[in-house]
């Protein structure tokens, strides 16, 4: 059994859960514990990597795709478990330490941050195809709880069902995109992860796509659908019970200038900080 799914169940998996499961072992059982061989006290031993490798040999046996970028961190860390459970003393390739930015990257990322606004208000003209790719590429570079990347995408560029599911609130942009979650990797596993990971992911990825869209010069809001509007775009799509949808990103070129954007001071927010380092 490979973290309660045996063999024959795994050979019949959908090919993305099985994938999901695959990179939720591998992250659980072997990256940590490798970690913590390497920059700790931690010993592994005979059966290290075992049940990793178990889903793996399935993955193999059905033939599916080993080129893709999450099999290749998975075939690496499988053979690093592999040398560290012989007794060799690995380290993994491109391994790095956080890095404290320059002046001017500092200055950068604050703009970006600090600047970025909610826009309403858009421009009549598209928005390219490979800013959009952008946009979503930088979703998917979020945390993710246990390795699962649970995001699913629609990408809504219609004007018939931009304004089929529109916000009352602003004009109809130029594309939506549509977050979804794979809820497989809760919802149908014994030790599900805590339920709340779930909209913490997506609050992750939707962080780094309306970042990126900002610094990419587009406009972008962060909204909500109904209820209703969720039942029509689950069924619209046919969307299997498994995916559910969650947000969206509007984005388009703003015609709008907005104010810059203030919060009040993360002092009025600390609720408690015992211990600070820094205290008089």
């Amino acid at each position: 059994m490979a973290a309660n799914f045996s063999r024959e169940q795994m050979l019949k998996m959908d090919p993305v859960f099985l994938r999901m499961h695959l990179r939720e072992r591998v992250h659980h059982t072997v990256e940590h514990q490798l970690y913590s061989a390497i920059y700790g006290d931690r010993k592994v031993g005979p059966q290290f990597g075992s049940i990793a490798r178990e889903i793996l040999d399935v993955w193999e046996e059905r033939d599916l795709p080993r080129d893709l970028p999450d099999i290749k961190w998975v075939y690496t860390l499988m053979e690093l478990a592999e040398r560290a459970r012989q007794g060799e003393t690995v380290q993994p390739p491109g391994a790095y330490l956080p890095e404290t930015l320059s002046r001017e990257e500092m200055e950068a990322w604050e703009k970006l941050l600090f600047g970025r606004r909610s826009y309403r208000q858009w421009e009549d003209r598209p928005v390219p195809s490979e800013l959009v790719e952008k946009v979503l590429e930088a979703g998917m570079w979020a945390a993710s709880g246990c390795n699962l990347e649970i995001w699913r995408f629609l990408v809504i560029e219609d004007p018939e069902l931009l304004v089929r599911w529109e916000n009352m609130e602003f004009e109809i942009e130029a594309v939506k995109i549509v977050c979804c979650i794979d809820v497989r990797g809760y919802d149908d596993v014994d030790i599900p992860p805590p339920e709340k990971n779930k909209l913490l992911d997506v609050g992750a990825c939707m962080q780094n796509m309306a970042l990126t869209a900002h610094a990419l010069g587009l406009g972008g809001c962060w909204s909500t659908f109904s209820p209703a509007q969720i039942e029509d775009i689950h069924n619209y799509f046919e969307l299997p019970e498994y995916i559910e949808v969650v947000t969206y990103l509007s984005l388009g070129w703003a015609r709008e200038k907005v104010m810059p954007p203030a919060r009040m001071s993360y002092k009025d927010a600390i609720l408690a900080w015992p211990g600070r380092k820094d205290e008089q």
